[in-house]
């Protein structure tokens, strides 16, 4: 199955963090699927989801390397694109992540906020490449490397 027969089958995605920044950067890896990922969204067949922290976490190589045209291009996407909402993290949502941690403990805070975050919006599905958050069971994951063509 394709990352395209795959968006057919959902109605809205969380995007974790890295597919942002492989389309932004252009990965010569990701960037192809991630870019998918981004028509999909801009044609309106995928409502999406991601959260503030993806924009701090976006931003700290940009700043750290003091390149201001990829920290404002970053800024922009997130926070124009077309059918791409930003979740603020709430008090609800900082519970469930820390109920996350208690019951996944290879969890990272900010993983387990973003994964809270697309449980409060009711995703259908949590973009990433993280390998580990395969584990979670209360949110269907998808892998950007699952899909990459041999």
């Amino acid at each position: 199955m394709t990352l395209s027969e795959e968006f057919a089958r959902i109605n809205s995605v969380f995007i974790d963090t890295a597919p942002i920044i492989y389309y932004l950067q252009a990965h010569p890896e990701f960037g192809p699927l991630a870019r998918e990922v981004v028509i999909a969204i801009e044609s309106g067949s995928l409502t999406a989801y991601s959260s503030v922290l993806t924009l701090t976490e976006v931003l700290i190589k940009p700043v750290a390397i003091n390149d201001v045209a990829l920290a404002q291009k970053f800024v922009q996407f997130i926070k124009h694109a077309k059918h791409l909402t930003l979740i603020d993290i709430s008090e609800g949502i900082a519970e469930t992540a820390g109920n996350l941690r208690g019951h996944h403990s290879f969890l990272k805070t900010v993983d387990a906020l973003q994964v809270a975050a697309a449980l409060d919006v009711e995703a259908d599905a949590f973009l990433t490449n993280d390998a580990k958050l395969k584990q979670i069971k209360e949110l269907r994951v998808i892998l950007l490397k699952d899909y990459l063509r041999s």
